[in-house]
């Protein structure tokens, strides 16, 4: 038995055309190709995986190589749904994927273990990743660790698996022989070279004029050193049995692996010795692209810029540079008395910061840096030419300060700064904007952008977005997710790409070809259309309803305005399973009345039809300040006084509130929930609430209609891990995931530098919500499930897996989940 390997593309033709390729090189290794929907499309198959899974597994491991981000995603569902013992050893590998599949071919057919299969595949990456899609620049080179992993098949190569040392001692032995097959070492000979040495505990170097020796057992290694016909190579051993092995090398060499009397391809070189040499792959390349024949065809990465994936889509269009924020403003018409500007100032920074607090939490975040009292302090400091031009050069320079950190979170804030900061020149009669018409249709070049300006991109029609900073935490960033605009991030060349030149743009692959052949142009915008119309298609299906394993689920959104209840409508979402009130009360000067708060839920109820929702009471507290009520962050922060704690501190707000959904809920379906539940006892409260506003519109004779169902939010591990005992209290739980994931971590989400702790698949989290939806399903209680983790696919399906009912994620979101769940839900 051997290591067995999994070839994983989007293209059945593809992944059959690696697999054909790599068995050339290891005739005994079990190799299974998973490419396509399974339905002769191109896309990726749960089931193809699976089974290709099983079929290459005799007992020894798989290691798994994939084309594209996506088909990582349905590999991740497929060893997930396994045997947990099963998927231990079934290892997905970062690497290119027809080098890496060659690469692990080659050291599973000479006895390598899993370890040292993977390691020879990410090794493969090197600096050549130019057929394997995305995975080419995730998995270049195998780190020191994992070489020395690699055993025998490592030899002691350098990370890189460029350089290897001659073996230690004296006794060194050489031998010079010439290349006679027209393309030299590529990946056949060099894998046939790998297995004749891998029997033997000789290490071997190879070496040509000008470049380091590399590690024979190093395929790609040598690969990479573009040997053709004349080239004259140097081999060297040394140690017991050194002379023999070498002899054994020299003479398949000289051999040429019946490839003697091949022609070599135009451009690859002949036996003059001319430089004019085809690149290692080309050969490889060639094989392939013949197994490929009519598969849709992506764009030759050779040509292409590596950047870093932000946001996934295709973007095809002329360049265009976008300018910066000007430095310095018009000079004003008139300056008046200093006490005069500091009001005129001070009054636009409320007014801006007022207008964003009613937004989503990037609008919130904005809104916290325009109430920096710093800030305002300094720009106050001298207002001698005017208020707007005092604002604007303190926001520039804390924004230049930021952006000059070597923390890329912090330098990631600056651009926040200065478009909060044009939020309140705006206020101020200055206008300052670099967005207009010109970025129609264009894929837009700049340094950094802001979340507002994203969505202005998109309104006036840009295409694609590539940043020359950014970070993939980064407001614009999220913003540019959630409107679906292509986007990469730390592109190198924003000032180097002439205006109007044609560029494609790959989010997922983090990939920009400038000004690529008129062919690799017509075949981008097809598959740009393509994804177009399978994005159309996605929100057509969405509509539908959709089962899981035989029982239906809901896939509902998350909303806080009339906006997003539109969106979740032409989403497909089947409802909402969170309707945060508290955005409805942000912005406003004075707390709303119960007529006020019954018309505000009408509006977005109306939209939504007969589409269940649940209704969340208002959240203050936390990340959520209510400016006109005494919400501070000292008492009512994350671990203070939130949430329902604060309600039932305030019985009046709460029986108000409830009233107001009631009548408002006439002829809709609707159910509530209270936030920030720790206890059975402020569960009991809060039931009790309800059941008193609903008495006491019946004795006042008001139209109204009483809750489907009442419920609470499970963000507290007190609460998540003793979810049994609210049995008979409430009719449902509603799992927060994203405070639930910041409690369990001991970390404030609003800290952009505790990002990495909040992983909703971390070990801790997957052992509450086991023991959550255990003890749930034990008593009857349904279990939904809001946040990001909802609207992550993979995520989404495991949580199905765990008996929740309902999953809930921003509108944007739906269609995929959705999608997903019709495709691996069986």
């Amino acid at each position: 038995m051997s290591v067995g390997l999994v070839v994983v593309s989007h293209s059945a033709q593809v992944a059959e055309g690696v697999v054909e390729l790599a068995s050339q090189m290891a005739p005994s290794v079990r190799l299974v190709a998973a490419g396509g929907d399974g339905s002769g499309g191109v896309g990726t198959s749960f089931d193809l995986i699976s089974a290709a899974l099983d079929e290459a597994d005799t007992g020894d491991g798989v290691a798994i190589l994939y084309d594209l981000g996506s088909a990582l995603l349905t590999t991740e569902m497929a060893l997930e749904m396994a045997d947990p013992d099963v998927a231990e050893r079934r290892v997905i590998v970062e690497a290119p994927v027809v080098e890496g599949a060659i690469a692990a071919a080659v050291a599973a057919e000479g006895g390598g273990e899993l370890s040292a299969v993977v390691a020879a595949a990410r090794e493969a990456g090197g600096d050549a990743g130019a057929d394997g899609g995305g995975a080419g620049a995730a998995g270049g080179g195998a780190s020191a660790a994992g070489a020395a992993d690699a055993g025998a098949g490592a030899g002691g190569a350098d990370a890189d698996g460029s350089e290897c040392g001659a073996a230690a001692g004296p006794a060194a032995i050489t031998r010079t022989v010439g290349i006679v097959n027209p393309l030299g070492l590529h990946a056949r000979p060099a894998a046939e070279l790998a297995r004749l040495v891998s029997s033997s505990a000789v290490p071997v170097t190879v070496s040509v004029e000008g470049k380091s020796p590399v590690d024979l057992r190093s395929v790609m290694s040598v690969v990479r050193l573009g040997t053709r016909a004349g080239d004259q190579v140097t081999l060297e051993a040394s140690g017991d049995g050194a002379e023999a092995v070498l002899d054994q090398v020299a003479e398949a060499i000289r051999a040429g692996f019946g490839e003697a009397g091949i022609d070599a391809p135009s451009g690859a070189g002949g036996t003059g010795g001319t430089n004019d040499k085809a690149s290692p792959g080309d050969a490889e390349r060639s094989l392939v692209a013949g197994a490929t024949a009519g598969a849709p065809t992506r764009i030759d990465l050779s040509a292409t810029t590596a950047s870093t994936p932000a946001s996934p889509g295709l973007a095809v269009g002329p360049a265009h540079r976008l300018g910066d924020l000007p430095d310095d403003l018009p000079a004003p018409s008139r300056v008046g008395e200093p006490a005069e500007e500091r009001q005129r100032l001070s009054d636009a920074v409320d007014v801006a910061a007022a207008e964003l607090d009613g937004g989503d939490d990037l609008a919130q975040a904005h809104a916290a840096i325009l109430r920096d009292p710093s800030l305002l302090d300094a720009a106050v400091a001298d207002l001698s030419d005017g208020a707007a031009q005092s604002w604007w050069r303190e926001v520039r320079r804390l924004a230049d300060d930021l952006a000059a950190s070597d923390d890329e979170v912090v330098s990631a804030r600056a651009i926040d700064v200065r478009e909060a900061g044009a939020r309140v020149l705006r206020h101020l009669g200055v206008e300052v904007s670099r967005i207009d018409a010109s970025v129609s249709g264009a894929v837009v070049l700049a340094d950094e952008v802001g979340p507002a300006e994203v969505t202005e991109l998109v309104e006036q029609g840009a295409v694609g977005v590539a940043l020359g900073g950014g970070s993939p935490t980064a407001h614009a960033v999220v913003v540019a997710r959630g409107l679906g605009l292509p986007m990469v991030i730390r592109f190198p060349r924003v000032d180097g790409v002439d205006e109007g030149v044609q560029v494609v743009l790959d989010g997922e692959d983090g990939t920009v070809a400038i000004d690529p052949p008129a062919d690799d142009v017509r075949r981008a915008r097809e598959r740009a259309e393509a994804q177009d119309r399978r994005a159309a298609e996605l929100r057509e299906q969405a509509a539908e309803p959709v089962d899981f394993q035989g029982r239906s689920v809901l896939v509902a959104a998350n909303v806080g305005s009339v906006a997003d209840a539109r969106a979740a409508v032409a989403k497909g979402a089947d409802g909402v399973g969170l309707l945060r009130t508290e955005l409805l009360v942000l912005d406003r000067e004075t707390y709303p009345d119960e007529d006020t708060q019954r018309d505000d839920l009408t509006e977005i109820l109306d939209v939504l039809g007969d589409r269940p929702v649940v209704v969340r009471v208002l959240d203050a507290g936390g990340d959520k300040p209510v400016r006109t009520l005494d919400v501070t962050p000292e008492h009512n922060g994350f671990l203070g006084i939130r949430g329902l704690r604060y309600l039932l501190a305030h019985p009046e707000l709460l029986h108000t509130q409830l009233r107001a959904i009631a009548r408002a809920s006439v002829g809709h379906r609707v159910s509530v929930m209270a936030p920030m539940v720790t206890t059975v006892e402020e569960a009991r409260a809060f039931r009790e609430a309800v059941d008193a506003a609903v008495a006491s519109l019946v004795s006042d004779g008001v139209e109204h209609a009483a809750p489907e169902a009442v419920g609470i939010m499970v963000e507290v591990p007190a609460a998540a891990l003793t979810v049994e005992e609210f049995a008979d209290v409430v009719d449902f739980v509603s799992v927060g995931s994203n405070d639930l994931a910041a409690y369990l971590s001991a970390a404030d989400r609003t800290e952009a530098d505790l990002a990495p702790l909040l992983d909703p698949d971390s070990s801790a989290m997957k052992r509450v919500l086991d023991a959550l939806t255990e003890q749930a399903a034990s008593r009857g209680i349904p279990v939904a499930v809001c946040g990001e983790m909802a609207g992550d696919p993979g995520l989404a399906m495991s949580l199905l897996a765990r008996g929740v009912w309902e999953v809930s994620m921003a509108p944007a979101r739906v269609p995929a989940v959705k999608d997903a769940i019709r495709r691996y839900g069986r």
